[in-house]
């Protein structure tokens, strides 16, 4: 996992369990600041895709590309993004926590995007002010 300002640290983490033990079909999840990992899982590395991820929700553009996979937007607002992938390639979500903060998760294809967005914005509400 990538950190830095342990602050943030313990409460990232605690709230990444938490989301987990809610909905364990959410396997991977990030915490982005100003265009840059502050931290993620260790099982995912959003580092070269970031900018991609983050003008696609700027832009609410239609589709972007993770880790080699592609997703297509399902939909999006200023202060989220759903965007899913063909077959067994999962779902991208995105929330916002604060202006320039955002958390990034990955649920599997069997996840409804819908609801387990709505578990992500609850993470993203519960780290607002903290990073």
């Amino acid at each position: 996992m990538i950190s830095y300002g342990g602050l943030y640290l313990e409460s990232i983490g605690r709230q990444w369990y938490q989301l987990y033990e809610n909905n364990p079909k959410i396997q991977a999840f990030a915490v982005v600041k100003d265009h840059e990992i502050v931290w993620q899982t260790e099982n995912w590395n959003l580092v070269e895709d970031l900018k991609g991820i983050m003008k696609a929700q700027e832009t609410a553009g239609s589709k972007l590309t993770v880790g080699g996979v592609k997703y297509k937007r399902i939909s999006s607002s200023k202060d989220s993004y759903i965007a899913s992938a063909d077959k067994d390639g999962g779902h991208l979500l995105m929330a916002q926590i604060d202006s320039g903060v955002w958390a990034i998760a990955w649920a599997v294809a069997s996840a409804v995007p819908e609801l387990a967005m709505v578990d992500l914005t609850k993470s993203a509400i519960s780290l607002r002010g903290a990073i």
